[in-house]
């Protein structure tokens, strides 16, 4: 019993801030590929310049929280899949290439080395996740 209650009080220090999210792609209303090429109408692969041309980058980031060590996550990504469809909508796209998603955390989770150890699991955590890529249409 001695090892037992030091050894869960250093699991509680050593926990970390951040954020966990899942993200969910499967509302996405266009065709998305992480490399240059992406299918076309016609059921061919096109590329960029062959069949494809850009119209622009396109970036959506949202922020996201979550409590207990990030286990408890405060928020979903179908939001921001929302706003990413849109954005495309609004250029008038038919697809993205070289599509990545980042995620990176904020500032605010190097405050959490200030918070006495009994408050950590309930200190926020955040992370900002970012969907990127280059917009494209088909062209003949």
């Amino acid at each position: 019993m001695r090892t037992v209650i030091p050894a869960i009080l250093c699991s509680f220090l050593v926990g970390c801030v951040g954020s966990r999210h899942k993200i969910r792609l499967d509302k996405l209303e266009y065709p998305v590929s992480m490399t240059g090429q992406i299918y076309g109408s016609d059921h061919t692969i096109k590329a960029e310049g062959a069949g494809l041309a850009v119209i622009d980058d396109i970036e959506v980031t949202h922020t996201y929280w979550s409590l207990f060590y990030s286990l408890i996550p405060l928020g979903d990504t179908t939001a921001q899949v929302q706003k990413f469809n849109r954005a495309i909508a609004a250029r008038q796209a038919q697809g993205v290439i070289y599509f990545e998603i980042e995620n990176s955390g904020c500032g605010i989770n190097n405050m959490a080395l200030l918070v006495l150890p009994a408050v950590l699991p309930f200190f926020p955590g955040c992370s900002s996740i970012t969907f990127r890529g280059k917009l494209v249409y088909e062209t003949p």
